[in-house]
């Protein structure tokens, strides 16, 4: 028979507006929970300390939620001598708020604000000991270093913490068996998607396909990674395996997951370090294949404050070892980046290197995808109309991936037209002027600048402009030679459409020629980012416009993904 029995709840909360608090459960920090009544987080916790401690047997890791005695509160206050500089901050005071707990063999204490805490034989020693494990996390975390890194630690206006008792219940022995195989719940069907393609996905690709059933079918390293541009079908790749897996004799099932689902998942209940591992034992012992969608983002996701390691950095044991079977995707840029962040780490994959395809061959393949959509949509699509969606994108979108970008526009065309209302038997065809009319709905430019059909009239061109900014017949006549340039393809391929670089002195209309010329190509004078490079000056400036790693955008790079 079970015994029932209760223990005390702690949580701090923090009030750092009116009306408003974080609650931080005692024994799990790290934590926060926005505006939360303490009754409601106390049965959350007590329920998952039911069913992942006491329903597996583990009494011995309750032990250390149990906290005997009563928490006294008292402040803190830590000197920081002025920067060595002398600029860059002068000398200052904090004071802290901490908890403290008389123990066996002394006192323990924690300060919420930070989630340091230190343990002494006595009060006196505590402090000392806290204000060394403060200063310590201000240089870990190098805190000093920035204002708001400093402000971030005193954010809250007040500090209590309070008590719920929780009721738990200890099974007996005979009861612990039925309860851990109850839960045992698969975790691969909640973190994954298992795939099922019916209809053809990749075209031309056979031999890829090939490799890459050969690759998941060999004796040895059976993860794969997949290095390509973004578009030229490395997902489309995996989607068409599965489809063919009886041809192929490929008998594990293939599952599709990315690291948001990952750390979404599995971040429930006892973290994701534990569950990742059980997902892990899972795939082992049923030898399906997990198919990861970008494996740059998994050394980024489940990194948090204390924590530097990521999901992909824990599955690296699980992977060189051979015990689950990965497949997994990434650009040339990505893979330089892995090789900086882990080295070696590629050396547990066979990779396989996918070309954007050119030409005719590229022609064809978005040709037999889009007709084989067209088809089932009951509309219809010209030739020429795909040759022109190509040309556009080479010509105005070098960066995006082929043939991903064209095959995606089209589609959604195809969808558009599809579902408009008209009688069953009519069968509607997309020409090319519908294409060109919806890629200049999507970027803004006009569409003489992108139809060849369309003449441009330079020379009103040229006195739209002088009407607009007066006497800079010079720069305008200059500007208007790059727009010819522009409309008749004689600019770089690969490279930006134009580079213009107005000097001249304040007030002359500079910045007007510049907003005059956005709303002649986008269609309005707010299509602009601007940037004051005074403010850019320093040598790492670079960092602010374009981003310090992979996963943190810069203003310059912010502004483009916003509006391309």
């Amino acid at each position: 028979m079970a015994f029932k029995f209760s223990i005390p709840f702690y949580a701090f909360r923090l009030h750092f507006h009116p009306g408003a608090s974080l609650l931080a459960p005692l024994a799990d920090s790290n934590v926060l929970r926005l505006g939360q009544p303490l009754r409601l987080v106390a049965e959350q916790y007590a329920e998952a300390l039911q069913q992942k401690v006491l329903n597996l047997g583990q009494f011995r890791d309750l032990l250390q939620e149990y906290h005997k005695g009563h928490f006294y509160k008292s402040s803190l206050e830590v000197q920081f001598e002025e920067a060595r500089d002398k600029v860059s901050y002068p000398a200052f005071s904090l004071e802290f708020i901490y908890f403290f707990n008389y123990q066996e063999k002394g006192v323990w204490g924690v300060v919420p604000c930070l989630g340091v805490e230190a343990f002494a034989h006595d009060e006196e020693n505590l402090q000392q000991r806290l204000e060394e494990a403060i200063r310590l996390d201000f240089t870990r975390k190098r805190r000093l270093n920035a204002v708001q890194d400093i402000v971030a630690t005193i954010w809250f206006s007040s500090v209590e913490l309070q008590q719920q008792e929780i009721r738990l219940q200890a099974p007996a022995p005979k009861e612990l068996e039925g309860l851990k195989t109850q839960q045992q719940e698969k975790l691969l069907p909640q973190v994954a998607s298992l795939l099922h393609i019916k209809h053809q996905v990749a075209y031309d690709m056979e031999g890829q396909v090939g490799q890459l059933a050969r690759a998941l079918k060999g004796k040895f390293n059976r993860n794969v990674l997949l290095v390509g541009p973004s578009g030229c079908g490395k997902t489309a790749l995996v989607w068409e395996l599965s489809r063919q897996q009886k041809r192929r004799r490929i008998k594990p099932q293939l599952w599709e997951t990315n690291a948001s689902t990952l750390i979404k998942e599995l971040m429930k209940d006892t973290g994701w370090q534990e569950n990742l591992s059980l997902l892990c034992q899972e795939l082992s012992a049923s030898g399906s294949i997990l198919f990861i969608r970008n494996l740059m983002e998994l050394f980024e996701v489940g990194k948090y404050e204390g924590n530097d390691v990521s999901i992909a950095d824990y599955l690296r044991p699980f992977i060189s070892r051979g015990e689950i079977n990965v497949i997994s995707e990434c650009t040339e840029e990505e893979l330089a980046q892995i090789e900086i962040k882990s080295p070696n780490y590629i050396s547990f994959f066979q990779s396989i290197h996918i070309k954007e395809p050119e030409g005719k061959k590229l022609e064809q393949i978005i040709l037999k995808k889009i007709k084989d959509i067209a088809s089932v949509r009951s509309v219809g699509i010209e030739e020429e109309a795909i040759r022109e969606i190509i040309r556009l994108n080479h010509r105005f979108t070098p960066y995006a991936g082929m043939p991903g970008k064209p095959i995606r526009f089209l589609e959604s065309l195809l969808i558009n037209k599809g579902s408009s209302s008209r009688p069953a038997s009519d069968q509607l065809d997309i020409s090319r002027k519908e294409v060109i009319h919806q890629f200049c709905e999507e970027t803004g430019m006009p569409r003489f600048m992108v139809d060849p059909a369309v003449p441009m009239d330079a020379g009103e061109v040229k006195r739209d402009f002088n009407r607009k900014v007066f006497g800079q017949e010079a720069a305008v006549e200059s500007v208007a030679d790059v727009l010819a340039s522009v409309k008749t393809a004689l600019t770089r391929a690969g490279k930006p459409i134009a580079s213009l670089l107005f000097v001249g002195p304040t007030g002359v209309g500079k910045t007007e020629l510049a907003k005059i010329l956005a709303e002649f190509m986008f269609g309005s004078r707010d299509r602009i980012a601007r940037f004051d490079m005074s403010e850019f000056a320093s040598p790492y400036a670079v960092a602010r416009l374009v981003g310090a790693s992979y996963f943190s955008d810069g203003l310059l790079t912010a502004a483009i993904r916003k509006d391309p």
